[in-house]
């Protein structure tokens, strides 16, 4: 679970505060694999209001302004 270690630091961009560094491996395991989930959910919630977003575009322009936004 070592890994899951340097994951978990990865993924909260830097070192383990002190208070996450003090938990065992199994519930630093547990910290990652609910950050990855929210991180999951965020990013689908995000995509699904930049879709949501486009009915306020008209049909004909929508093509174009998913390009320029990079959707």
């Amino acid at each position: 679970m070592a890994s899951s270690r340097r994951t978990l630091a990865e993924r909260l961009g830097g070192e383990l505060p002190a208070s996450i560094e003090a938990l065992d491996e199994e519930h630093k395991h547990t910290l990652n694999e609910a950050l990855r989930a929210a991180r999951r959910r965020q990013a689908r919630q995000l995509a699904d209001a930049a879709e949501q977003s486009l009915s306020h575009v008209p049909f004909p322009l929508r093509r174009a302004v998913r390009k320029a936004a990079g959707l």
